[in-house]
């Protein structure tokens, strides 16, 4: 069964990684400064950043599945940007169907149902169901960043159930992880410096950072229980 422990701890004690959280940390906290400061070029600045931590969370994933005895990637920003580029241009598609698809069905049945409690309902059935096929889209690539494996039809179909039952698991797990982690050293900020202070956003950018490595390792458990069948079958017969 996927672990959250062995998530936090393989990312927390991974070769260099204090380091890497307070360097990829840096990019998020001129984002957060750019958009307190209200600067035209927030968007695009943000833009390029959600780029690279989507390339670091993605190779994250991927070097669990594969099996790496590291969890964290190297500090080459430019192979963790094309891997963002890339990923984006992978899983455009999906994501973009997906929604759309959504957004059209929660149209179409909001008008038979006028109970607004009956359609959150609807609303999460619908959405959890497109976004368990991104999901387990986006596990198939992360694999080995091939992007036809992202639009495999059958392993979609057999397991995004799957998946979005493990994903469903792991936000409460998460939430307690960061309440144990966060919550008494932002208590300690706020005591001595007060909130918001710029100590306290740079550490919430670093959490952010660990929550992402988090998040990448625990999907590449589930892959691993989820996905993992067929493919170790092929494995065992190649």
């Amino acid at each position: 069964m996927a672990s959250i422990k062995d998530a936090f701890e393989e990312s927390f004690h991974d070769h260099h990684a204090l380091t890497k959280y307070f360097i990829f940390a840096i990019p998020v906290y001129y984002c957060v400064d750019l958009y307190s400061k209200n600067d035209s070029t927030f968007w695009a600045v943000c833009a390029a950043v959600f780029i690279l931590l989507f390339g670091f969370m993605i190779k994250c994933t991927s070097n669990v599945r594969n099996g790496k005895n590291y969890v964290l990637p190297s500090l080459n920003i430019f192979s963790m940007f094309w891997a963002g580029i890339k990923g984006l241009v992978a899983l455009g598609p999906i994501i973009a169907v997906c929604s759309w698809a959504a957004f059209y069905i929660c149209s179409f049945l909001s008008g038979y149902f006028t109970d607004p409690n009956s359609m959150k309902v609807w609303y999460f059935i619908v959405w959890g169901l497109f976004a368990s096929f991104m999901l387990t889209g986006y596990l198939c690539y992360a694999r080995r960043f091939k992007i036809s494996d992202a639009y495999n039809l059958k392993t979609i179909s057999n397991s995004s159930v799957d998946v979005f039952a493990g994903v469903l698991f792991m936000i409460p797990q998460i939430l307690i992880v960061n309440a144990i982690i966060a919550g008494p050293i932002t208590y300690i900020i706020w005591l001595f410096f007060g909130i918001p202070h710029p100590i306290a956003v740079f550490f919430w950018s670093m959490c952010l950072i660990l929550n992402l490595s988090i998040t990448g390792h625990y999907l590449a458990q589930i892959d691993y229980e989820a996905i993992a069948t067929d493919e170790k079958e092929k494995d065992r017969i190649i």
